[in-house]
């Protein structure tokens, strides 16, 4: 090859480098479909709590993927085939509305735009929804709140397994047609947010559900629920036992030995004989940021011969006719108290709260396995194994949550077992050794 035929390759050679190189670091790159013009942040009330509200203006719907990252903790949004114009906006700074601290954003990759807002407190999203345009360009909103470690850690694996997913398809409207607050979130999600770096608007002071007081070392936290109360007796023994008795009793046995762990703060539900909607139940363990759910119940069969421990999680299949019975007896239960009337319908949920009850039903059939294996040696034992049905009160999306059957009042040689302390107390003692196992392996680290 001469010398002007070697130069001419040479010279085509590093055109194509150039090249390459123009498309890595060109800022209006001819793969993007949708320019972002804007960030900012604001608060909204979310069930009287209040919420980090993120909006990111684009010129088109965007689309978009959620990552949860710890240590520390951070909110890492990605949107492909997407550049940054946003001339106001440096690309880093801080932010002054709890839990944020800073964001910055960038192109980590040549086909993906990347914002990342960092936190002080273990926020995960609880709604994800687009708007159109309203003087200004298509918005996509994520609003985070921050429900406890164990929260965090759920939304954290189910987005990191459905990495895929484009959260920006869900509309307003859609959230509101899974909602039966639709004039409540209206008037929220049209709140005009400040821009970014804003002052501090004076959100109202909440009150917390766990008592304040000095700073103390973190503990999980368990939540006890004592299955029916006051006027729902639950199911009737033989000998004319209450199941909302035996419930009570043995939610506070389990309290006692949880705390005495030393590494628990133990919730009871309910410590005396009230009536309690399964919403309810769900709303405090949320609220008191519970690592773990729990609800104790004793079952009631046709059959006298039906007895032992059933471990239930939830499912929209039940694993057979008797599951699916039961669930349907215990969710009619909330009849009772007539028409429910509260907000929140755990039937009806947006696709990011599907995507982490899906995972809290994984880490839920974990918890199960756990107890199994620890109540081996009691009468009945393990089995009945580990069973599923459509239980409403194990509904938290954001929590491991089981339904233990303690036995059959219906069956002689149960109730008399559960009517006995020395049988509750033999019970909770593997319950807890169970919890302590499962928060150990699985839990947010103390």
């Amino acid at each position: 090859m001469n010398y002007r035929v070697r130069k001419t390759a040479l010279l085509g050679c590093l055109s194509i480098f150039i090249l390459s190189l123009m498309i890595v670091v060109s800022p209006n790159l001819s793969y993007a479909e949708n320019v972002v013009t804007g960030m900012r942040v604001g608060v909204v009330e979310v069930d009287d709590h209040a919420a980090l509200r993120v909006v990111v203006e684009s010129k088109s719907p965007l689309n978009a993927s959620l990552l949860l990252l710890q240590s520390p903790y951070r909110l890492v949004i990605d949107m492909p085939k997407t550049i940054w114009d946003v001339k106001n906006l440096a690309p880093y700074g801080q932010l002054t509305l709890a839990p944020s601290k800073a964001y910055r954003f960038g192109t980590p990759a040549p086909d993906i735009s990347r914002l990342v807002i960092e936190l002080e407190k273990p926020a995960a999203p609880i709604r994800v929804f687009s708007l159109p345009p309203s003087a200004g360009g298509n918005r996509f909103v994520i609003d985070l709140m921050d429900r406890g470690k164990t929260a965090f850690q759920v939304a954290a694996s189910a987005l990191e397994k459905n990495s895929n997913i484009d959260l920006g398809l869900e509309s307003l409207s859609d959230v509101l047609a899974k909602n039966k607050v639709g004039k409540h979130i209206n008037g929220t999600f049209l709140t005009l947010l400040p821009k970014s770096k804003p002052s501090n608007p004076g959100v109202k002071s909440l009150p917390r559900i766990l008592p304040a007081g000095k700073p103390h070392p973190r503990k999980w936290v368990v939540f006890i629920d004592a299955g029916h109360g006051g006027k729902d007796p639950g199911a009737i023994g033989k000998a004319g036992t209450k199941e909302k008795t035996i419930t009570l009793a043995a939610a506070r046995e389990l309290e006692r030995q949880l705390r005495a762990s030393g590494l628990i703060t133990p919730i009871l539900a309910r410590d005396d004989d009230r009536f309690l909607r399964l919403r309810q139940r769900i709303r405090l363990a949320r609220q008191n940021q519970a690592d773990l759910f729990i609800s104790l119940h004793a079952d009631s069969a046709q059959s006298p011969f039906a007895r032992g421990i059933s471990v239930f999680t939830l499912s929209d299949k039940a694993s057979d006719k008797e599951a699916a019975a039961l669930a349907r007896s215990e969710n009619n239960a909330d009849l009772i108290g007539g028409p429910d009337l509260s907000q929140e319908d755990p039937d009806a949920a947006s696709a990011l709260v599907r995507m982490f009850q899906r995972e809290s039903m994984n880490q839920s059939a974990r918890f199960a396995a756990t107890i199994l294996k620890k109540i081996r040696d009691l009468p009945g034992g393990d089995k009945r194994g580990h069973r599923f049905a459509g239980f409403a009160v194990l509904k938290a999306p954001d929590m491991p949550s089981v339904l233990v059957e303690m036995g059959f009042l219906s069956n002689r040689s149960d109730e008399a077992n559960l009517k006995l302390e020395s049988y509750r107390h033999n019970l909770s003692k593997r319950l807890t050794k169970a919890i302590l196992f499962y928060l150990s392996e699985h839990g947010p680290k103390l």
